[in-house]
């Protein structure tokens, strides 16, 4: 059993369209061509916006997200924020495409309309309710924006915004004080700490620097490694758990997901142990992830667990251990709503971090395999 689970972390779990892209299949499966939303963006993907844009859309895509009907304020808020914040990294770029831009073009009283629909401080939910009444009395005169291919060709339309503001508003524009707020929420992701609408906002930023093998490894993976500091000896064990948990679900595509208790409470199981057996196999492993955190982070952290699991959590069962671990998320995090599949990955890392955690910290009793 052990030596079968050691293969597993030994193998680097790819999916069936990372497959299919190098054995070279046409359209490249990165692009999501089987998405008829995704399939029209491809085909008219010839300008600047969709240039870069290609890559939001994708992970709108990938994650479930609705493009249509409601659905279009928070993408339109996601694409508005992303745009601003490529903006921000890349000064040379916006300036270059603003400059080459028609004045015509440029969304002045687009930004004056947005600005005059938010509510102070700004932040990503106010976007998203800035847009809605932008856009909701449209929406009962026009079906047309019940459609996913409109609304993202639409997006152009805010994607010049997002420019016009991050360049083309300077200290002597009546807009000044609006894009310095934008620039401060920028900063402080946009007060939206969620692990999978990182991964939209930064696609147009990733896709040019990451090799295609990490933008189409499966989603739970990207998503975790997001939640770490780069190259941490955490991130690194947390990945290792992760990829070969994927492998034993049996997943396939880059869209498999579970939405079963039943089937988290396993993965959580499945942590905690994992994370047990470390301190016999792997005791170097403990104290370079010790050495890491840190004491007040791990006290910290101990005392959540007898928080939420009482005085003693080494010797709470896997099955109450798990109830616990998932009520708090579902209540901390809002998961207990998941309305896409984005969300339920982002949910199952979260569990899978605590459980991992639980069995670092208060090593219960070790499998019988192990």
């Amino acid at each position: 059993m052990k030596n079968r689970i050691v293969q597993l972390e030994e193998r680097q779990f790819i999916t069936r369209e990372f497959a299919d892209a190098l054995a070279g299949k046409q359209p490249h499966p990165y692009l999501r061509p089987h998405d008829i939303v995704q399939q029209q963006l491809v085909s008219k993907a010839k300008g600047r916006y969709l240039d870069r844009m290609i890559h939001f859309w994708r992970e709108i895509s990938l994650a479930g997200m609705r493009r249509g009907g409601p659905g279009m304020d928070e993408c339109f808020a996601l694409l508005f924020e992303s745009v601003f914040d490529l903006a921000e990294a890349e000064p040379e770029w916006a300036a270059q495409i603003f400059a080459e831009t028609e004045k015509s073009n440029h969304k002045f009283t687009a930004l004056k309309q947005l600005n005059h629909q938010l509510c102070y401080p700004i932040s990503h939910e106010g976007l998203v309710d800035a847009f809605r009444r932008c856009y909701a009395p449209l929406r009962e005169q026009d079906r047309s924006y019940d459609n996913g291919v409109y609304v993202a060709l639409l997006g152009e339309f805010w994607f010049w915004a997002a420019i016009t503001c991050a360049v083309g508003v300077d200290e002597k524009h009546p807009g000044w004080s609006f894009r310095c707020e934008l620039a401060k929420c920028s900063a402080n992701s946009w007060g939206d700490d969620r692990l999978h609408v990182r991964l939209i906002r930064e696609a147009p930023r990733r896709a040019q620097v990451m090799p295609r093998s990490e933008l189409m490894a499966h989603p739970i993976l990207r998503i975790a490694r997001l939640k770490y500091r780069e190259g941490s000896v955490e991130q690194k064990q947390v990945s290792r758990f992760l990829n070969a948990q994927c492998i034993k679900q049996r997943f396939e595509s880059e869209e498999d997901h579970f939405g079963s208790d039943l089937t988290l409470a396993q993965w959580a199981r499945d942590a905690r142990q994992w994370a047990t057996n470390m301190l016999e196999a792997e005791s170097e492993i403990y104290e370079e992830l010790f050495d890491e955190a840190g004491e007040q982070a791990l006290d910290r952290t101990r005392m959540f667990y007898h928080q939420h699991l009482g005085s003693d959590p080494a010797h709470i069962d896997s099955l109450n251990a798990t109830a616990a671990l998932m009520k708090w998320a579902k209540q901390g995090r809002g998961f207990d709503y998941s309305q896409y599949r984005a969300q339920l990955w982002e949910f199952v890392v979260e569990i899978a971090d605590a459980a991992l955690w639980l069995g670092w910290l208060f090593p219960g009793r070790r499998s019988q395999d192990g």
